[in-house]
C-alpha cells in the first residue's frame, strides 16, 4: 500500500511520455541508510531538461509526512533534489519518477540515522569472517539497525557516475562479509546511539592515498609531482607495455599448473594401487635433504595407515605442514585439497583438508600427495607436529603421519615445462596504485551523498614514503572536504599497529615514521581522529585479527567529538595520551629531558604495573639510547595535562626524546586509566630513512 501511494503520487507529479529513463547509482537502493537531521541531496541521470520529482514516503503511510522534492535535469542528464531534515525512526519508501519516463524507480525499507564513509586498504577490507572470534560475530549478528553498502573494486581514468554496490543489513547470512574494521565502528555506534548505522564501504588492499585522491588535488600538491610524472610517463608507454605484459602473461597462463597430473590417471591415488617398486622417505624433510639434491618437479608420496577404532565413521582433518611450492592431496582415491604452485607463497602455506565422508570406507586409509616445486627445495618440509591426522572435533590426539612415506618422481622440469612466475601487475590507467585511480571509481559515485564523517585505515604502502605521507594524508582529507561539500565532517584513522619482529636494539624505521606523520596530521587537520592499536597488532600478521577493538577505538573519537559522549565514561576519554606538540613542549633541566602529554582524562601509568618502558632519548649527535622515564605531574589547573621526565645516563644534554619508535613497539608500556595506549612520537624533527622518497 505504502509503495503503490508513493508511485501514485509521483506519477500524478509527472506527464510520462515514454520517452527515457531515470537512473540512479547503486549507493541508493533498498535498506539504505539515509543521514538524519541534515539535508540529504538525492541525484541521478535522465534525459537533458526533464523534470524528476522524488517523493518519500512513511511505511506507517501517513500522507502528512510525505516529503517532496523536484529538479531538471541539466544538458548533460545530471540532476539532483535536496530533501529536508527528517530524525531517525520508522522505515521509509521513496519513489522517483520523470516527466518523460518508461520507468519508475523505488526503493523500500530505508531508514534514516548515522552514515559513515570507510575507506583504506587491507585492513579495513579485512572481512568479519576472517577476524577474531569469527563464528561467535556472525551467529550473533542480527541487527536491522546496522546497514553496509560496499564498492565493487573498480579503477577509473575519470571521475565515473556510479560503481557496482549494494546495501546489505547485518545478519549471519551478510556480516561474514562485512568490513570487520566498519562493522565493529558501527555497533559501537548503534548501541550507544539507539539509532540506525549505515557504512558506505571502499577499500582496496595495499593501495596507496594518492589512489583514493582527486587529480585535481594531486596537481595542486608539490609532493605528489613526482608520483604524476612516474603516472603519466607509464600511460605514455602503456600502449607498447600492454603488448609484452600480455606475452609475458600468456607464457605463464600456459606453464602455471606445471605439467599434466598424469599420476590421477594412473591410479596413483587408489587404495589398491601397487606402490612396492616406489622408494622411501622420511617425512617431514626437503627431498634434497632426502637425496634429490637437483630435483625441481613432480614427486608423488602415498602412505597406508589403519584408523583408530571408531574414527571412520567421523569426520576427518589432514594436515601436512607446509608444502614446497604446490601440491594436489588425495584421500582413498578421492581429492580433498589443491594449491597451486605458482601462487605466490605457496610454499609456506600451511595444508589444512577436510576429508569428506566419502573417502573413508573403513579403517584403511590411503593418502597420496603429489607436490609439485618449481625452484630451490622441495617437499613436504614442515615440523613432525604439523603432519598429522585428526578427526575433526579434536576427540582425540592426532594420530601422526610424520614418517616413512613411499615416494615416485614423476617428472622433472626442463626449459620447456618448467612455470614461469607471474608477471606484476602492469602499471598504468587501470592499475589499482594509479593515481586518483581508486577516487575515480570507487569514491566519486559516493559523492554528495549525505555522510556524518568517514573511518579510514591505511598507511601501510606509503609507509617507504613516509615524509611525502605528511602531506599526502591531510591533502586527501581536505580533498574528501572539499567535494564533499559538507565543511569539515569528522576524519577519523587508525594509526598503524605494531607489525614484524620486536628488537633489542634501538633503530629508526619507515613505519615509526609513517605512524609520525599520522600523529602530525592529527595534529594540523581540524575536527579529526586517531585510534592507536601499537598493543593489539600482531608480529607475524600485517592483518591482525582484533578488529573488534580497532572499531571500539575509532567510536571513542566519535562518541566524545562529534556526538558528544562516551557512555558512562568522561566524555574527553577517546584516546591514550598524545605529545601536545613537537618541540614546543620539550624541555631540558639537569640533564633529564622535561615534556607534557595530553591524557584525556584519568592518570597516566604503566599498563603492566611495572617502570615505564619504550622510551628513548638523544643528545646533540643525534644518537638515541633506551632511557629512564617517569610521570611527575598528572593534571595542571586548566588542562589534562601530564609531565614526564626521561634521562639516561649515556647522555648529558638531551635534545630529543623519542617513544615507541619501532616497527613493533611491544615494551612501550604507558596507558591512561582506560588502557588506552599512548601514540608513539618524537620531540625531535631529525631526518628519517624515507626522507626525500618521493
Amino acid at each position: 500500500m505504502q509503495r503503490l501511494i508513493a508511485t501514485l503520487l509521483a506519477l500524478m507529479l509527472s506527464a510520462p511520455l515514454a520517452l527515457a529513463e531515470v537512473t540512479l547509482p547503486s549507493v541508493f537502493g533498498d535498506h539504505m541508510v539515509l543521514q538524519r537531521d541534515k539535508e540529504v541531496r538525492i541525484w541521478g541521470k535522465a534525459e537533458p531538461g526533464e523534470e524528476v520529482v522524488v517523493v518519500m514516503t512513511p511505511a506507517g503511510a501517513d500522507l502528512s509526512q510525505i516529503r517532496r522534492a523536484d529538479a531538471t535535469a541539466s544538458q548533460q542528464g545530471d540532476w539532483q533534489v535536496t530533501l529536508p531534515p527528517t530524525p531517525s525512526g520508522q522505515p521509509w519508501i521513496m519513489t522517483i519518477a520523470g516527466s518523460k519516463t518508461t520507468n519508475v524507480v523505488d526503493f523500500e525499507d530505508i531508514v534514516f540515522g548515522e552514515v559513515w564513509v570507510a575507506s583504506g586498504q587491507s585492513n579495513m577490507s579485512w572481512t568479519v569472517a576472517q577476524s577474531a572470534n569469527a563464528k561467535e560475530e556472525i551467529a550473533n549478528s542480527a541487527n536491522d539497525q546496522i546497514r553496509m553498502w560496499t564498492a565493487r573494486r573498480t579503477v577509473k581514468t575519470e571521475p565515473a557516475f556510479d560503481v557496482n554496490g549494494g546495501w546489505a543489513v547485518a545478519s549471519p547470512k551478510t556480516t561474514g562479509s562485512f568490513s570487520a574494521v566498519a562493522y565493529y565502528y558501527a555497533r559501537e555506534l548503534q548501541e550507544e546511539l539507539g539509532v540506525p548505522v549505515g557504512i558506505l564501504h571502499a577499500s582496496w588492499g595495499g593501495t596507496p592515498v594518492e589512489a583514493w585522491t582527486s587529480r585535481q588535488k594531486l596537481d595542486s600538491i608539490d609532493w605528489a609531482k613526482p608520483i604524476l610524472q612516474r603516472y603519466d610517463a607509464a600511460v605514455k608507454a602503456y600502449p607498447q607495455a600492454k603488448k609484452q605484459y600480455d606475452r609475458e602473461f600468456k607464457r605463464w597462463e600456459e606453464t602455471r599448473n606445471g605439467p599434466p597430473n598424469t599420476g590421477e590417471k594412473a591410479g596413483y591415488a587408489k587404495p589398491g594401487f601397487d606402490d612396492s617398486q616406489w622408494k622411501t622417505m622420511k617425512l617431514p624433510q626437503t627431498w634434497e635433504k632426502a637425496g634429490l639434491t637437483t630435483l625441481d618437479g613432480v614427486v608423488w608420496f602415498r602412505k597406508t595407515i589403519e584408523l583408530p577404532e571408531g574414527w571412520a565413521t567421523d569426520k576427518l582433518r589432514v594436515n601436512l605442514g607446509p608444502v614446497d611450492d604446490g601440491e594436489t592431496t588425495y584421500v582413498n582415491g578421492v581429492r580433498v585439497g589443491h594449491t597451486n604452485a605458482s601462487n605466490r607463497g605457496a610454499w609456506q602455506v600451511n595444508r589444512s583438508y577436510a576429508v569428506p565422508a566419502e573417502a573413508v570406507k573403513d579403517r584403511k586409509l590411503v593418502i597420496a600427495v603429489r607436490a609439485v616445486d618449481l625452484s630451490g627445495a622441495g617437499g613436504i618440509w614442515g615440523k613432525p607436529e604439523q603432519l598429522y591426522l585428526v578427526r575433526d572435533q579434536n576427540k582425540d590426539e592426532p594420530l601422526s603421519l610424520a614418517d616413512d612415506w613411499k615416494y615416485l618422481v614423476a617428472h622433472e622440469l626442463n626449459a620447456n615445462t618448467r612455470p614461469t612466475r607471474r608477471p606484476d601487475a602492469l602499471f598504468g590507467p587501470d592499475h589499482p596504485h594509479a593515481p586518483a585511480g581508486l577516487y575515480h571509481g570507487m569514491i566519486a559515485p559516493i559523492v554528495p551523498y549525505t555522510i556524518q564523517g568517514a573511518i579510514w585505515y591505511q598507511g601501510e604502502s606509503n609507509a617507504s614514503r613516509a615524509e611525502q605521507y605528511g602531506r599526502l594524508f591531510p591533502g586527501m582529507i581536505n580533498d574528501w572536504r572539499e567535494l564533499w561539500g559538507q565543511g569539515e565532517f569528522p576524519f577519523l584513522f587508525v594509526q598503524l599497529a605494531n607489525y614484524r619482529q620486536p628488537t633489542d636494539k634501538v633503530v629508526d624505521t619507515d613505519w615509526a615514521h609513517l605512524r609520525d606523520a599520522q600523529l602530525n596530521t592529527l595534529r594540523q587537520v581540524k575536527n579529526t581522529g586517531m585510534a592507536v592499536t601499537i598493543d593489539i597488532g600482531e608480529a607475524n600478521n600485517i592483518h591482525p585479527k582484533n578488529k573488534q577493538d580497532v572499531g571500539k577505538r575509532l567510536a571513542l573519537w566519535a562518541l566524545a567529538d562529534t556526538y558528544g559522549q562516551v557512555g558512562g565514561l568522561d566524555d574527553e576519554i577517546k584516546s591514550g595520551p598524545i605529545y601536545s606538540s613537537r618541540m614546543g613542549g620539550f624541555g631540558a633541566k639537569d640533564g633529564k629531558a622535561v615534556f607534557w602529554l595530553h591524557n584525556f582524562g584519568g592518570e597516566l601509568k604503566a599498563r603492566d604495573g611495572k617502570a615505564l618502558q619504550g622510551f628513548t632519548i638523544a643528545g646533540k649527535n643525534g644518537r638515541f639510547v633506551k632511557a629512564s622515564a617517569e610521570i611527575m605531574v598528572q593534571t595542571t589547573d586548566n588542562e589534562q595535562l601530564s609531565e614526564l621526565v626521561v634521562w639516561s645516563d649515556q647522555v648529558k644534554d638531551p635534545v630529543a626524546v623519542r617513544y615507541a619508535w619501532e616497527d613493533n613497539p611491544d615494551e612501550a608500556n604507558l596507558v591512561n586509566e582506560e588502557g588506552l595506549p599512548a601514540s608513539p612520537f618524537r620531540t625531535d624533527d631529525f631526518k628519517g630513512p624515507t626522507d626525500g622518497r618521493r
